[in-house]
């Protein structure tokens, strides 16, 4: 049996999380277990030691013979990347959350398990996911789980309580098919302490809060995009003053700018992010951004006076100094989105090591993939209260480079490509390369790293996305043919060539940014595609049940393609009417389609968010749920 050694502490509740995870998957294999079995122990050591390594970034190194194991690293996180990194040596692969989305290798000879790696330095230091979507605790924990397996050390929990993504989930808000149930506040403050320990425990760092800074300040609790009743005589003088009115923007507080100008504002946010601070010394990265809409910004005298950003700036230098004076060392990230986009005119960030810059380009398509430098194009004039969000990757990334002229700090990437625009990749495979490029060029525009924002439950028809954004994260070397051979062969066996094509076809007829709202929805031309997407998924729905041999082991496996097949046929008529100006038929064909997805949620809820789909396709797409 193993004997684990654990340095530099026995206690190390992440060295003993590795210690366990490596016991687990080595007793999944016959041959270990023999072997094993004539020993009578075997010691393996997992210990950090920083010295060894010279980087910030994990990096571990780790070497296993016939005598011993021992695994390196330069935290407690990196020591569990390389035990994962050893299992995915020996033939194990993680290709999806969940213990189904194991495979385990067929290891003949014991020699296959003794192996020596010299360092491995991750390519990029920030590497996850923000929740979004409707989850479940399970769905959350599942992935949380999965994500150092693929390579990655950061999970976001947006909001000081996330409770609106489960709540999508337990309410079945968009299938009335499903019986809603109503979650006490004690049985949401168990799932959010059920995923802060399941984070601790492997050491992953740990994102919180985002929007629901500026209604909190107004008095409204910050648990999601809530509606709310009229804002409060008292808090009226805080909130943004637009067109001579100060009230809560749309009803929303998460999405309603204040009076930033206005002292008692300024105050308010401060002490509210340096108590969370104070209260949550787990969180590793404490988003401070302000509404969550844009056009909404005062236009009292005093703050026309300035621009947003200056006022975001001073109070984020606010922030610092509290922070300082309190001794609490949290890292504060802050946000280019929106209005935000627009660099200061004066302002500048005391302490740059404090802070770190996070672009979040929403506007952008997905049909095309960031380019390997910062380009420069003529930005539109600024008016207030008459933003347009930048139309084209250049024009995103020429704000994006105004801003890094002013911080030189540390930065990544905040990106959508799960989050809204991959249903409308019918394959998946045209987000995954998307994906893929983007990552690969992260260093030459100067960020070191990247959080997708993203539903939780990606996986119709794979979750190869993900695993491609895990992979290329940890390491880039890994080519996009290298990284898809090594899931599809795993996912599909003799059957992958075949399935890839047909995914490949679907996202050749595909429209990200169609499906995403971004320009005309009639758009006649594109009917000829959605059809040929509705024809290919048609014709292989006839060969699914020919594609392997053995009816029990892929049983799963068929059931899944043949509800992905289904789901192509019906979503892709209704889009070929939508863009045919054919709006009556469209609507009704997605009635068609929401029923469908509806009434098969129970056995599909592990790769398919039908909350999330359904409101895209509303909020969005252009569709109307009768």
């Amino acid at each position: 049996m193993i004997r684990f050694i654990l340095k530099p502490q026995e206690s190390d509740p992440t060295l003993v999380f590795a210690g366990e995870e490596l016991m687990a998957h080595l007793e999944e294999l016959m041959v270990w277990r023999k072997w094993a079995a004539g020993r009578e122990e075997y010691p393996v050591t997992l210990m950090t030691d920083p010295r060894q390594f010279s980087c910030r970034k994990d990096a571990f190194r780790y070497r296993f013979t016939e005598e011993e194991g021992i695994i390196i690293g330069n935290h407690a996180r990196s020591v569990l990347l390389g035990v994962y990194d050893y299992l995915k040596e020996i033939g194990f692969l993680f290709l999806k959350p969940g213990r189904e989305g194991t495979r385990i290798p067929v290891v003949t000879d014991c020699g296959q398990l003794f192996r020596e790696v010299d360092t491995k330095e991750a390519s990029f230091y920030h590497r996850g996911v923000c929740i979004e979507g409707a989850n479940s605790v399970e769905h959350a924990l599942d992935f949380v789980d999965w994500l150092p397996k693929i390579g990655c050390n950061s999970f976001f929990l947006q909001f000081r309580k996330p409770d609106v993504f489960f709540e999508r989930w337990y309410e079945h808000q968009n299938n009335p098919l499903l019986k809603k149930v109503i979650k006490s506040r004690r049985e949401l403050d168990e799932m959010e302490e059920s995923l802060t320990r399941a984070m601790g425990i492997r050491g992953m760092l740990d994102h919180r809060m985002g929007h629901g800074w500026t209604g909190e300040a107004l008095g409204y609790s910050n648990t999601g995009w809530r509606r709310e009743d009229e804002l409060q005589e008292k808090e009226m003088a805080l909130a943004a003053e637009i067109d001579g009115r100060r009230q809560l923007f749309k009803g929303i507080p998460a999405n309603t700018n204040l009076c930033y100008s206005h002292p008692e504002v300024k105050r308010r946010l401060e002490e509210l992010v340096v108590t969370y601070a104070r209260e949550h010394p787990n969180v590793s990265y404490l988003h401070f951004w302000l509404a969550d809409e844009c056009n909404n910004i005062c236009e009292c005298d005093e703050c026309t006076a300035t621009t947003l950003s200056d006022q975001y700036i001073e109070l984020l230098n606010g922030i610092d100094r509290r922070l300082t004076e309190e001794g609490l060392p949290t890292k504060i990230v802050f946000l280019l989105y929106q209005e935000l986009l627009l660099a200061p005119m004066k302002e500048k960030l005391k302490h740059t090591d404090r802070f770190c810059l996070m672009f979040a380009p929403i506007s952008r398509t997905f049909e095309k993939s960031y380019p390997r430098e910062l380009p420069s194009v003529e930005l539109p004039p600024y008016e207030r209260n008459r933003f347009r969000l930048p139309r084209t990757l250049e024009e995103n990334l020429s704000y994006y480079k105004i801003w890094k002229d002013k911080f030189d700090g540390d930065s990544f990437f905040y990106d959508y490509p799960l989050g809204r625009a991959h249903y409308g990749d019918f394959g998946y495979m045209k987000v995954a390369k998307i994906i893929y490029d983007d990552i690969h060029a992260l260093k030459e525009l100067g960020a070191d790293g990247y959080i997708s924002c993203q539903e939780l439950r990606a996986g119709l028809p794979t979750t190869f996305p993900n695993y491609v954004m895990g992979e290329s994260l940890a390491r880039e070397e890994a080519s996009y043919e290298e990284i898809k051979k090594s899931y599809f062969s795993a996912l599909y066996g003799g059957s992958s060539e075949a399935v890839e094509k047909y995914l490949e076809t679907l996202s050749g007829y595909s429209d990200m940014d169609y499906f995403n709202g971004h320009g005309l929805r009639y758009r006649p031309e594109k009917e000829g595609d959605f059809l040929k997407i509705e024809e290919t998924a048609q014709d292989f729905l006839t060969q699914i049940p020919y594609l392997w041999e053995d009816t029990k082991e892929h049983e799963g496996t068929r059931k899944q393609l043949s509800f992905h097949a289904n789901y192509c046929i019906r979503l892709s008529r209704a889009l070929a009417a939508l863009c045919s100006g054919k709006s009556e038929e469209a609507d009704g064909l997605f009635g068609e389609f929401c029923s469908y997805i509806r009434e098969k949620e129970s056995d599909m809820h592990s790769v398919l968010d039908v909350y999330r789909v359904i409101e895209v396709a509303v909020k969005y797409t252009g569709f109307h749920l009768h």
